[in-house]
């Protein structure tokens, strides 16, 4: 058995060996498992609590103690999948960290809604296309209705296409008028990725916006651009066409 993989998911040593030791019994109570895996008692309670925590260890009463055993493993599997899921919603800011730290990075940064709004319009000029990853519910009342509707009349006249990877759990009537519109799509990220800050690519860079107050980074470069297209395009696998209330 390679331990180092367990303990690269995160488990401690202690923890591995409560765990293996357990596997083989099947079922134990603590003072079994103790004996077995050659720990005191209290290192072993420590252990499956956190095991437990993790998903990885159950336990029934009988008698009034507690009979401890392993879940299917396949729960690691989940740890892994954890471990992914926080590492892609902090990846855009880890990426924007990197290039920001490149000398010849052309990054700007706006701030306010002004900015904000500026941002908007430059991405959809003297480009093909544009893509969003995630999108605050209450963007558009910040930026104005009206003035996101002139925003996309501009993006429809100079035929930009709208590529759109919202939250599931995005306004219904949103999902609607996006639809509604000439060159755009929209598709809807699993709830364990939900994106809480908006990305954009375009065809000339980047931009990484957040609310609450308005900032804008924008990193105007075309290995950022190829870096970030290839990370949405991730994303767009495992997004789905439809939102789930929708099925």
């Amino acid at each position: 058995m390679n331990k180092e993989i367990l303990s690269e998911l995160g488990l401690s040593k202690n923890e591995i060996n409560v765990y293996l030791t357990l596997l083989e019994l099947r079922t134990a109570k603590v003072t079994e498992i103790a004996i077995a895996a050659k720990l005191h008692r209290s290192n072993v309670y420590d252990a499956l609590n956190r095991l437990i925590n993790k998903g990885l260890v159950s336990y029934y009463a009988r008698e009034n103690k507690k009979i401890y055993e392993v879940v299917d493993p396949e729960q690691l599997m989940n740890l892994l999948k954890a471990k992914e899921i926080k590492l892609q919603k902090i990846m855009p800011e880890l990426k924007i960290m990197q290039f920001k730290a490149k000398p010849s990075s052309n990054v700007t940064i706006l701030e306010g809604i002004a900015g904000a709004r500026k941002t908007l319009m430059d991405l959809v000029t003297n480009t093909k296309e544009l893509y969003v990853l995630g999108a605050p519910q209450d963007l558009p009342k910040d930026l104005g209705e009206g003035w996101l509707k002139e925003w996309h009349n501009k993006r429809i006249a100079n035929k930009v296409m709208f590529h759109h990877i919202v939250n599931e759990d995005y306004p219904a009537h949103r999902v609607k008028i996006i639809r509604s519109l000439k060159y755009a799509d929209i598709k809807f990220l699993p709830k364990e990725y939900n994106a809480p800050n908006s990305l954009f690519i375009n065809d000339n860079g980047i931009t990484l916006m957040f609310q609450h107050p308005f900032m804008c980074i924008n990193i105007v470069r075309q290995d950022v651009v190829k870096s970030f297209k290839q990370y949405y395009k991730m994303l767009e696998k495992i997004s789905l066409k439809k939102a789930p209330q929708e099925k």
